[in-house]
């Protein structure tokens, strides 16, 4: 029993695997850690925009919420340089998707 708290510790370091297909040859700079990606699921963003390549996290077992495999949407996004993910739907249990973007407008985030 003592182990358990552990445990739940440890849970946040496994619980998603994120899959990446480029669709732009060029490799785009790095968001910051603290920027904020937003998810589109119908509705597109007004500004501009460009596809880096879509993603798709999924959780690797049933105890992870739906809002760590967002979190781990986002966070692949950033690493790509994406300002947002577009058309996110849902593949199987678990597992979300979507399109990363790039805003070709450095002041338009909506």
């Amino acid at each position: 029993m003592r182990l358990w708290p552990l445990f739940l510790l440890a849970l946040p370091a496994c619980v998603t695997n994120t899959r990446v297909v480029r669709l732009s040859p060029t490799p785009r700079e790095p968001r910051p850690e603290n920027t904020a990606v937003a998810l589109f699921s119908a509705q597109l963003p007004r500004c501009p925009f460009e596809e880096i390549g879509v993603v798709s996290a999924r959780r690797e077992t049933w105890l992870v919420p739906g809002d760590v495999v967002a979190d781990a949407l986002r966070s692949r996004a950033r690493k790509l340089g994406g300002d947002a993910v577009v058309r996110v739907g849902f593949l199987t249990a678990g597992e979300l998707t979507g399109t990363v973007v790039r805003f070709k407008q450095d002041d338009c985030r909506e």
